[in-house]
């Protein structure tokens, strides 16, 4: 399974009581591409989870001045080397693959592709191939085609096109 990741933005949300910063992540899995949208504290989560089970690259860290939007940039783009570091791995976590919903993605595609495998249509028109193979001598109009041919190739003077 074949995955890219951009983490490509971010957005400032207001909810009910809170407001946070919402990052955009788009994810391809085997050229299927989806967009989730992530708050910082989840990557953290991840990256939590992540370091215990393997190697993992540098994580860009929480700053005080959360809503500047040059601070914000300088952790889209970490966190976006930080998504590149991840897959260059042999192999990817599985709560990575839950993280960026590539699990569906992926079902999605093993669903096409058995889809893809199957008839899904019936025939509309069956021609019976006897049909060409039988020579019909009772033609009630001349084969012009073969005629001209004949014509063109064998008459012993030339045809005026001209008159």
């Amino acid at each position: 399974m074949a995955i890219q990741v951009n983490v490509s933005s971010f957005r400032k949300v207001k909810d009910e009581d809170e407001a946070y910063t919402a990052f955009t992540v788009d994810v391809w899995v085997s050229g299927i591409h989806h967009v989730i949208e992530k708050r910082y504290s989840e990557f953290e989560k991840l990256h939590q989870m992540l370091k215990k089970v393997s190697k993992t690259p540098e994580f860009p860290p929480k700053k005080v001045l959360k809503w500047n939007p040059k601070v914000l940039e300088q952790r889209r783009v970490g966190l976006d080397a930080y998504f590149q570091g991840l897959l260059e791995h042999e192999t990817i976590p599985h709560a990575l693959l839950l993280f960026l919903e590539a699990d569906s993605a992926n079902n999605a595609i093993e669903f096409l592709q058995e889809a893809d495998q199957k008839t899904t249509h019936q025939p509309v028109i069956v021609l019976d191939s006897s049909i060409y193979l039988q020579n019909k001598n009772d033609d009630s109009l001349p084969n012009i085609i073969t005629e001209g041919v004949l014509v063109g190739l064998y008459s012993p003077t030339s045809v005026d096109f001209a008159r």
